[in-house]
């Protein structure tokens, strides 16, 4: 099999999973949850996210048995080749939990470490996000791309806040230099509900402080092949920065910021932020 008809088929799989579950994980909003937290009250789980991981792991298992499968609430399988799905079973749990639609079932697959195909779907809006190198990004089967604003102060930009109280502080003290030169900033609480806005040109950028590669993964892809750039930014020292162009999101840290525009805007998006860090 080529390397393009098997990007093809993960591209297939994982959009059909993600679509499967998600209408699945539709049904039981407004349902009593379990719902505990892991590194800070804000940072959710309910037994939804835990059934959507399962049943996601196991449908890979069962078509690819082969690939390594990496999820967000500790499932993990070892692979013997060089394929590796990155999932997010709900992100956006809190959204979830509350019947907001910022909320996706998150699938990103890398080949020999590095990003190739993306899956997501919304299921409150009913959008599937599909994403390889043949087939560039889809939204609902339509290719999409990303927004052609070239001007900073003219950009619609996507955030979202740490679980940490003490990061959450510092990145609201940083919005202070970056709010007055953009268009204006939206928060809607899924990072791969926003790489996927950022991929269809419903938000100009976006950038988030210490996510997780599961986070980043699906909509790097989405981001990617619709034309735009992702970006890390990692502090080395008080105001000495390293920015690199994403490989894959396996590579990402909790100390990492990720930045996500068009090859217009990156640069722009990133020194503000870079300078939005040194002066807070």
């Amino acid at each position: 099999m080529s390397k393009k008809s098997d990007e093809e088929d993960l591209r297939v799989i994982a959009s059909k999973i993600a679509q499967q579950v998600g209408k699945d994980v539709e049904k039981k909003i407004g349902s009593p949850h379990y719902i505990t937290s892991k590194s800070s009250t804000t940072d959710l789980v309910t037994e939804i996210d835990e059934w959507s991981e399962k049943t996601i792991t196991d449908y890979i298992i069962s078509l690819r048995p082969n690939d390594e499968v990496v999820c967000e609430e500790g499932t993990y399988v070892s692979g013997n080749n060089n394929v590796r799905w990155l999932i997010d079973p709900i992100d956006g749990t809190t959204n979830f939990i509350y019947g907001h639609p910022g909320f996706s079932i998150s699938l990103g697959i890398e080949i020999d470490n590095e990003t190739k195909v993306g899956a997501l779907y919304v299921p409150l809006l009913d959008e599937l996000f599909a994403a390889s190198p043949a087939h560039g990004t889809t939204k609902n089967g339509k290719i999409v791309e990303v927004s052609k604003t070239k001007e900073l102060n003219k950009t619609l930009i996507a955030t979202g806040f740490s679980y940490n109280p003490k990061f959450r502080e510092t990145q609201a003290r940083n919005l202070i230099g970056i709010l007055p030169n953009v268009r204006d900033i939206r928060r809607v609480g899924g990072a791969a509900f926003d790489l996927a806005s950022v991929a269809c040109g419903r938000v100009d950028a976006f950038f988030e402080y210490g996510l997780s590669p599961w986070d980043v993964s699906a909509g790097h892809a989405l981001v990617k092949y619709a034309g735009g750039e992702v970006m890390t930014i990692d502090q080395l020292e008080s105001n000495d920065f390293e920015v690199n162009v994403l490989k894959c999101a396996s590579t990402i840290s909790e100390s990492t910021i990720t930045v996500a525009a068009s090859e217009h805007l990156i640069d722009q998006v990133v020194e503000l932020i870079i300078n939005s860090q040194t002066s807070s």
